[in-house]
């Protein structure tokens, strides 16, 4: 009887446990950093990488040990290791409503060595591919220049030619002019 009611208890704990991490448990969360305190999960439903800035957006959850989940939005910089924190919901295990909502309004911070953020911010960088896409950016960026400043050579080219061509024209009219006039003086025209 005694065992049946500690397996019945372990089985009752274990499923609270199961119900209340699940919401960040699913396939869409993937860990990135633990350590005594807390696990960091990303979402990966809502990356971004824009190249054009270096930077991408991601949401987090940080789950603590002391029952809390901190989800919070976050802009990472990558060029100089800093990220903005946005909107963050903290939430007690279990619970599906915030007992936190605020807006950090983009304070931003440069990841410590060796910290969570740091951890993201590596994540993040590997999941979106952001070495290749902003490789792909730059290569496509310096094609276009190359391909702006080549049609402006040839447009100067053309042009510098269309010059060349209306000066022999005008050297080729006054030459005329200038035999007409010759012709004219000997013949008394």
């Amino acid at each position: 009887m005694k065992k049946g009611l500690v397996l019945a208890t372990i089985f009752a704990l274990c499923s609270t446990m199961m119900v209340s991490a699940k919401e960040f448990n699913d396939a869409r969360w993937q860990w990135f950093y633990s350590n005594a305190n807390y696990t960091g999960k990303v979402d990966l439903n809502t990356l971004s990488y824009d190249p054009s800035t270096d930077t991408a957006t991601a949401w987090a959850v940080w789950v603590r040990t002391n029952g809390h989940q901190d989800l919070m939005s976050y802009v990472i910089y990558f060029k100089d290791n800093s990220m903005d924190v946005g909107q963050y919901y903290i939430y007690q295990d279990g619970s599906d409503a915030a007992i936190v909502q605020d807006d950090f309004n983009g304070a931003n911070h440069v990841a410590a060595p060796g910290s969570g953020d740091e951890a993201l911010i590596a994540s993040v960088k590997g999941l979106i591919g952001r070495d290749t896409k902003l490789a792909d950016y730059k290569k496509q960026q310096t094609d276009e220049a190359q391909a702006r400043a080549e049609e402006k050579a040839q447009l100067e080219q053309a042009q510098q030619e269309a010059r060349i061509a209306q000066q022999k024209e005008a050297e080729r009219k006054a030459k005329h002019e200038r035999n007409r006039s010759i012709i004219r003086g000997i013949f008394g025209i």
